[in-house]
C-alpha cells in the first residue's frame, strides 16, 4: 500500500494502523506530485489518496495513475464528501470513496474491497453522491429574462409584445391607463430601449408575448 497525504500524524496513525492489520505500507508521498513517482517506484497493490494537497493535487494524481497503472485501485480518503468531489474522483479514475471521520474498521475494509476490485463507497459517500446525481436529474429552472422588471412590468411588457395597446392592457390588468404609460415608461427604461416599438421586439426575441393583435404602436 501507497499512502497519499500532507498530514503526516494521519500517514503515520494509518500506517500503524493498517500494518498490525497484516497489510504492508510500501511507500508514502505528501502530494499528488510525488505519489505518482512513488507508485510507480514501488508497485503497491492499493493507493489511499486525499485530495486537498499542497504540492500537488489527488485529483491529477489519480488521473495520471489511471493512464501509469491501469487497474491499480486507488481510494479516496477525504475530509470532504460532497457528491461532486466524489463524483470527480471516479471519474477521475478512483476505485473508492471514503471520508476521514468513518471508522478504522470500515477504512481497513474499503481498502481489502477495493484490492480485490471492488468499488467502495461509504454511507456518507454515497449519500452525498445520491443528492447530486438527484439535482443533475432535475431539469434547471430557466431565469426569467428581464430580471430587473416587477413582476408587473413583466405583464405589461408580454400584453405589449403581443400587440396590445396600453388603452387595451389597462382594461385586461384593470388599471388606469395612465398607471400603464408609467410602467410602460419604467420598462423602456430599464430594457436600455428607444421606444414602446423596440421594447416589444426585444420582448418577443426573449420568448415574451406569443398571441396575436395589432401591432405595438
Amino acid at each position: 500500500m501507497v499512502i497519499v497525504d500532507d498530514h503526516e500524524v494521519f500517514r503515520n496513525g494509518l500506517r500503524d494502523y493498517v500494518e498490525v492489520a497484516g497489510m504492508r505500507v510500501v511507500g508514502e508521498a505528501s502530494n499528488g506530485a510525488e505519489a505518482v513517482d512513488v507508485v510507480l517506484d514501488t508497485e503497491p497493490d492499493v493507493v489511499v489518496m486525499d485530495l486537498e494537497m499542497a504540492g500537488g493535487d489527488g485529483l491529477t494524481a489519480i488521473r495520471a495513475l489511471a493512464d501509469e497503472r491501469p487497474g491499480l485501485p486507488v481510494v479516496v480518503v477525504s475530509g470532504y464528501g460532497e457528491g461532486p468531489r466524489v463524483g470527480d474522483a471516479l471519474r477521475a479514475g478512483a476505485a473508492g470513496f471514503v471520508l476521514k471521520t468513518c471508522s478504522a474498521p470500515a477504512l481497513l475494509a474499503a481498502l481489502g474491497a477495493a484490492a480485490r476490485g471492488l468499488t467502495v463507497l461509504d454511507h456518507t459517500a454515497r449519500g452525498h453522491l445520491f443528492v447530486a446525481l438527484e439535482a443533475a436529474r432535475t431539469p434547471a429552472v430557466s431565469p426569467l429574462p428581464f430580471p430587473a422588471l416587477s413582476g408587473r412590468e413583466r405583464q405589461v411588457l408580454t400584453l405589449l409584445a403581443q400587440g396590445k395597446e396600453p388603452s387595451r392592457i389597462a382594461r385586461e390588468l384593470f388599471l388606469d391607463p395612465h398607471t400603464v404609460h408609467n410602467y410602460l415608461s419604467s420598462v423602456v427604461r430599464k430594457l436600455g430601449v428607444a421606444g414602446r416599438n423596440e421594447a416589444a421586439e426585444v420582448a418577443r426575441a426573449h420568448g415574451l408575448g406569443h398571441g396575436s393583435g395589432s401591432p405595438a404602436g
